[in-house]
């Protein structure tokens, strides 16, 4: 079961179905506030929701007009603004009955309040904490939401701060929920603060989430605090990759992503038809076959495969003459299979006709040639101007952007290489601007030397060697370049990854009992029905791929006497990886080859899932010089990205 799917089961089953009366089949109404709407968009349809009994989805916190005949299920975070809208709603009667859901642990204010109300003691049915608050990207995929966290981390200032401090408060009670959404209590390592490290705040989110599942296994009594670690946890900041946020991936997916204009998912784009040209809109997701087949792919095998495609769809059938009455039977029975296909093949050929004009038109091609180049130590920043130099006589407008990244990817690679003569000569050989070159000056923030003579922002060292760059075996020259993540979960997964640069916290609580124990159900803090809240039991996540379904094995039975044993043990496990800072969609695609590789269910997660122009925007904002304008620089260096909207293959 991926984790969508235990995410959608854990809200439609253990909250909008068990939770119910079992004789009550009506109607209800479903009041959400921003943070859980996105929750239940990451994992549910509204017709999901409908099948429990959902028939209107509302804003807590806007307008509304009264359902007095109608229960409510409020799914809210523990917010003031929240609550102070629930116990409104009961004063005003606007529903018959509430059930109110928190989706992490409700401060004891937040319930003092709602006691404290004679109306909501009136018409609570049920008041209890799911411990469900994080989005689901894909099957193996999630965010926290916490978008600003890279700043909040890494910004001049920011470090032992009380703002810091709240941040990691609240990305640890999320990062808490996932571990009791899947069943785990995690064995955690972190990245050390280390000589060049600007920031600790791994180690203080791996240590509040110890905290907080602690408090949770206490609760429920002493042998329930004595639990065993059921997954592997390794918890990094962005300073430990800084490439991987800025370099050209040349997959499907991260490419739509980063080229394209697709929010939350959504593509837009047009067709001609008898009625002339009309605007469709397609959900980029894994509801849809291509792209699971797509997704993941060099972006030169997607394209011969859409035409392929296209070509058997088009000639699949017989001649008309020679039809038989069985086969005409067949084929109009088949007919809305073939048009479904012919629908999602249409979206993803106007994909595809969408990025080959980026690259035609910015000759990307080019400058990802020179980037791989750049960031295994293959080329300089004079191979790098002269790139520009050779596109800009050739007429070719290479957006501001595509500029800066591959200066970012060369300071990234290259160790204290920026002096002001140096900047100088930049910023008059390619356009960019001073506070370009700030944009620069801010990795040092996330730890690395840029400047020459620099001893980095923590360090004394006035050397520093060029970082490690992993490389991949592939047979296209463009996608060499692959994610630091990949090599830390190997090393994980084989026992070998270093102790001291990612030690281990020492768990609260004791050795001992099992997993299921923390997972067992709570009692609900309900004012007038006491009802228990299911929370999911260990292994109830089922196996994802990496086959960790069956915890009953032999394998499980024998005694770790043998490296085989303990190896077959580790894979039982699921390993799970989290980034502060922003996650990429290659560092997800690596969690997707990791699990089939190494035959463990390995999920990755962030406090924010972000493209490369959305990590500039965010890296803009580290320093306070840039602070108040970087989302409108990034935005107007992306323009001469125009692209055409093709609805067909043509000048592939």
């Amino acid at each position: 079961m991926s984790l969508r799917a235990v995410t959608r089961r854990r809200l439609l089953d253990d909250v909008l179905t068990k939770k119910m009366p079992s004789t009550d089949d009506a109607w209800r109404v479903l009041c959400v506030d921003d943070v859980s709407l996105k929750i239940i968009s990451s994992c549910a349809t509204m017709s999901d929701l409908a099948d429990v009994g959902v028939c209107v989805v509302e804003n807590v916190n806007l307008a509304r007009a009264p359902q007095r005949g109608m229960e409510c299920v409020y799914f809210i975070s523990p917010s003031a603004s929240s609550v102070k809208a629930v116990i409104e709603d009961c004063e005003k009667k606007t529903y018959a009955k509430a059930h109110v859901f928190f989706t992490s642990s409700a401060p004891r204010t937040a319930l003092t309040a709602i006691k404290a109300s004679a109306a909501c003691v009136e018409r609570l049915v049920n008041l209890s904490e799911v411990n469900v608050e994080y989005n689901v990207c894909d099957s193996r995929g999630f965010t926290v939401g916490v978008e600003d966290a890279l700043r909040g981390t890494f910004a001049e200032g920011a470090e032992g701060s009380s703002a810091q401090g709240r941040a990691l408060d609240l990305i640890a009670t999320r990062l808490a929920t996932v571990m009791v959404s899947l069943g785990e209590i995690p064995s955690m390592r972190y990245m050390a603060k280390g000589e060049n490290k600007t920031s600790d705040a791994a180690r203080g989110i791996a240590d509040r989430v110890d905290r907080i599942l602690t408090a949770m296994l206490r609760s429920k009594g002493a042998e329930a605090a004595k639990a065993n670690p059921t997954c592997d946890v390794l918890i990094l900041d962005r300073s430990f990759d800084v490439l991987a946020p800025i370099v050209h991936e040349w997959t499907y997916e991260s490419m739509v992503t980063d080229l394209l204009d697709v929010p939350n998912g959504m593509y837009r784009y047009k067709i001609t038809t008898k009625k002339g040209e009309e605007s469709k809109e397609a959900l980029l997701g894994e509801s849809d076959p291509l792209w699971l087949e797509f997704r993941h792919s060099h972006v030169a095998e997607v394209l011969n495969s859409l035409a392929d495609k296209a070509k058997a769809l088009g000639s699949g059938g017989v001649g008309a003459r020679d039809i038989t009455t069985g086969q005409l039977k067949r084929a109009v029975e088949s007919l809305p299979r073939v048009l479904e296909q012919q629908a999602k093949l249409s979206v993803h050929t106007s994909i595809a006709g969408e990025i080959n004009d980026v690259l035609q038109k910015c000759n990307l091609s080019e400058v990802g040639r020179v980037e791989q180049a750049v960031v295994f130590g293959e080329a300089t920043s004079k191979d790098i101007v002269a790139l520009f130099n050779d596109l800009d006589t050739r007429g070719v407008r290479l957006p501001m952007v595509e500029k800066l990244r591959l200066l970012l990817a060369y300071v990234s690679s290259h160790p204290q290489k920026i002096d002001e003569s140096e900047k100088q000569r930049w910023m008059k050989e390619t356009g960019l601007t001073m506070s370009d070159m700030n944009i620069l000056e801010n990795l040092e923030l996330l730890g690395l030397k840029i400047r020459k003579g620099s001893t980095s922002y923590f360090s004394n060292s006035s050397k520093s060697a060029r970082p490690k760059v992993y490389e991949r075996e592939s047979e296209w020259d463009l996608f060499r370049f692959l994610p630091t993540v990949a090599a830390l979960v190997k090393n994980l997964d084989a026992g070998t990854l270093d102790t001291t640069e990612y030690p281990n916290i020492v768990p609260a609580s004791g050795a001992a009992s099992t997993p299921q124990t923390m997972m067992s159900p709570t009692k609900s803090r309900s004012v007038r029905t006491r009802t228990e809240a299911s929370w999911a039991q260990h292994g109830s996540a089922g196996s994802m791929g990496g086959g960790d379904s069956d915890s009953n094995s032999a394998a499980h039975r024998r005694t770790d006497s043998t490296a085989s044993n303990r190896a077959t043990k580790r894979a039982s496990r699921r390993l799970i990886v989290f980034i502060v800072g922003g996650m990429t969609r290659g560092e997800l695609r690596e969690a997707h080859a990791l699990s089939q590789a190494l035959h463990r269910d390995v999920i990755i997660g962030s406090t924010s899932l972000e493209t490369p122009t959305s990590f500039i925007e965010k890296l803009t904002t580290l320093s306070a010089t840039n602070r108040t304008s970087g989302g409108n620089r990034v935005d107007n260096m992306l323009r001469g990205r125009d692209i055409a909207n093709l609805a067909d293959l043509s000048g592939l």
